[in-house]
């Protein structure tokens, strides 16, 4: 807690100094080793608001998160006399669109320091980007982005300004955040059994993926040792963090994990809305006494699990449900707040979201190219986006 405490304090201070900032000439150059620290403070700096003021620590190294955004990756920094005001990161992925394997450039981590923000710094990182990502995959290649609902900085982009390409929106998340609170009586279906994985699930985990991933948009394309290797590779991540759904035959209905990234992603609270600090307060007296963990103070750390690598087919919102449910109860009590499911509106999996108490947080997806409008393959919407909300 201290040190979280500590970055708080770099906030205010540079909050307070930034605003008598002197506007110099600025450079886009690779990302260093050595810039770790200044993209926390970035990061830190660019909290999201609403009636909770939520901003990401990604302490102690950054660039954790970028190495698992896809197989290949680069991060940029806006550098104004050594002080970076400015981000922006590429990923090159092997994802299925329309059934069929195809490369694409994921963008994000789009950051640019407060005191900072005009239209120069901004236009120059998703230039950038969009460089990075004609050098992976031509002036064709898909890229696309995602964008918090109602970030009206960012949607301003979309039709395409000042010579830039045009994004248009394609699907919408819901990540949701699902309260652990009191205990969920587990569903009264005799021939479905959740159990824990191991490594010995992985063949039957990777011919699952294979079937429910070809028939759902830019999902990573996986075989055995890509989805293992994955998996124990990512921090916080391991074969027990999956929750598997078997039928009484053994045959695997579907899984999820539930991902702790607190190794290297943190959750500050930085603000309640006053509606919202005296909802807190009454939450903070009931949640004991049902098992549930409390809200924490401005400055404090969320607790919270991701759900990662949904994959169930989408007629059986009941295993996913059953799934969510094991997982419910298993982590309530454990000082978890909540876990979050990030699924497209459209998904028919949605369904088994109901009877949890929830909060959404819908995410709109973009999609263009590098030769100024997307001109490939319609997307089918009756394919579900599938997006690791877990990876922003």
């Amino acid at each position: 807690m201290v040190q979280h405490r500590m970055a708080m304090c770099r906030i205010e201070k540079r909050h307070g100094l930034a605003t008598h900032a002197v506007r110099r000439p600025f450079r886009i150059r690779e990302a260093l080793d050595g810039d770790n620290g200044k993209l926390i403070d970035l990061s830190l700096a660019c909290p999201m608001q609403g009636d909770i003021g939520l901003c990401v620590d990604r302490s102690p190294d950054f660039f954790v998160l970028n190495r698992l955004e896809g197989d290949r990756w680069k991060l940029a920094v806006a550098d104004r006399a050594g002080e970076v005001i400015g981000c922006i990161a590429v990923a090159e992925r092997n994802v299925y669109v329309n059934g069929r394997p195809r490369r694409v450039a994921y963008v994000g981590d789009l950051k640019v320091h407060p005191a900072h923000r005009n239209h120069s710094v901004a236009d120059a990182l998703i230039r950038y980007a969009i460089e990075e990502c004609e050098r992976i995959g031509g002036p064709s290649v898909p890229l696309y982005c995602s964008v918090l609902a109602g970030n009206r900085a960012v949607e301003k982009r979309a039709p395409g300004i000042r010579d830039m390409p045009r994004f248009d929106r394609f699907a919408t998340i819901d990540a949701t955040a699902v309260s652990l609170l009191w205990r969920k009586a587990a569903p009264r279906w005799p021939d479905l059994t959740v159990k824990t994985a191991t490594e010995a699930d992985l063949e039957q985990m990777v011919a699952l993926w294979g079937r429910v991933a070809s028939a759902r948009q830019l999902a990573p394309v996986h075989d055995a040792a890509s989805l293992q290797r994955w998996i124990e590779q990512s921090p916080g991540l391991g074969w027990s963090s999956y929750r598997l759904a078997f039928d009484r035959s053994g045959r695997l209905l579907g899984c999820a994990g539930f991902w702790d990234q607190s190794s290297f992603k943190h959750m500050l609270v930085t603000q309640y809305s006053r509606r919202l600090a005296v909802f807190r307060s009454v939450y903070n007296v009931l949640a004991p006494l049902v098992g549930g963990a409390s809200l924490p103070p401005a400055g404090g750390v969320m607790r919270y699990l991701t759900a990662v690598n949904v994959c169930v087919p989408p007629d059986r919102a009941d295993v996913l449900h059953a799934i969510l449910v094991a997982a419910y109860n298993e982590f309530r009590g454990q000082g978890y707040a909540f876990f979050t499911v990030g699924l497209d509106v459209t998904d028919p999996l949605c369904a088994a979201l109901k009877g949890f108490v929830r909060q959404p947080t819908l995410v709109n997806a973009y999609i263009t190219n590098p030769a100024g409008r997307y001109r490939g393959p319609a997307l089918d919407d009756r394919r579900p986006l599938h997006f690791e909300i877990a990876l922003v």
